[in-house]
């Protein structure tokens, strides 16, 4: 079964990335669960049709801790993708990755991954701070492939050097860093700094997507670019991605060679950024 991770720092397009990736696997055949693992409950939304309301798992915990099960943690979206949601507590109360643990212990209580029942599970984790309740599914051992999705932006490229350190900190899970994922946010951007950068911390970009305002545009219709418009080379750029990643053996893959804060403002003093 393949368990894969997509972090990225907040508005990056990591929920692009993993949504694109659930349908890609999805239309090849592909048994998928989603799992949104931010407490804004959103990334579920383009897998599902406009009048679906997805129940997190938090707030189903908090209703009746005991009668809490797949069906009602699991809402069933598009291509027959099987779709969750964390949740968190309301904006300024309590701790937002206490609701991905959470969630995290209660799909390892179920068995859910181990059941058979999937093929592919993908994980949708905001990485601005990986702490202990971010990093559940790296220090759990539930997501073996890790993709960065970064942009061309400072903030972008620190987040990723910092996720690339939990990434190391818990390699003798069976953790990999598959590579990192390239979303650009300007037509003009260039893309070299960034296979520098994905060098410096032993590893490669897997994709490039384009700046498309067709990717927007799906969106508002809660659609993913692959499905809104399928022949867009961002589409093409999701479909080699799905390839890519399930071509990588874990075991195969090189430990991160993360930096220091220092060693990142260098590097970016070094490139421009």
């Amino acid at each position: 079964m393949e368990t894969i991770a997509v972090y990225g720092k907040g508005g990056i397009g990591k929920s692009v990335v993993a949504t694109s990736l659930s349908v890609h696997y999805a239309q090849a055949g592909r048994r998928v669960l989603h799992v949104g693992c931010d407490p804004k409950h959103d990334s579920a939304l383009r897998l599902l049709e406009t009048s679906t309301n997805i129940r997190t798992v938090l707030d189903i915990l908090k209703e009746d801790p005991e009668a809490a099960g797949t069906d009602e943690i699991l809402t069933t979206g598009r291509y027959g993708i099987s779709c969750c949601e964390a949740g968190g507590p309301a904006p300024g109360v309590g701790c937002g990755g206490r609701g991905v643990a959470r969630m995290i212990e209660t799909l390892d209580e179920m068995q859910l991954l181990q059941s058979g029942r999937y093929d592919v599970a993908i994980f949708d984790v905001l990485g601005d701070v990986v702490c202990g309740g971010f990093a559940a599914p790296l220090r759990d051992g539930f997501a073996k492939k890790v993709v960065i999705v970064l942009s061309e932006e400072p903030m972008a490229i620190f987040a990723a050097n910092n996720i690339a350190r939990a990434i190391d900190i818990y390699r003798d899970n069976g953790v990999c860093l598959a590579g990192l994922v390239a979303n650009l946010r300007s037509k003009d951007a260039k893309v070299e700094p960034l296979h520098r950068f994905a060098a410096r911390l032993n590893t490669r970009i897997l994709t490039v997507v384009e700046r498309d305002p067709r990717i927007m545009e799906g969106e508002k219709q809660q659609r993913t670019i692959l499905e809104y418009a399928p022949e867009a080379p961002a589409a093409q750029a999701f479909r080699a991605l799905g390839a890519a990643i399930e071509a990588i053996d874990p075991a195969q893959m090189p430990l991160p060679t993360p930096m220091t804060d220092e060693g990142v403002f260098e590097f970016l003093r070094d490139n421009g950024g």
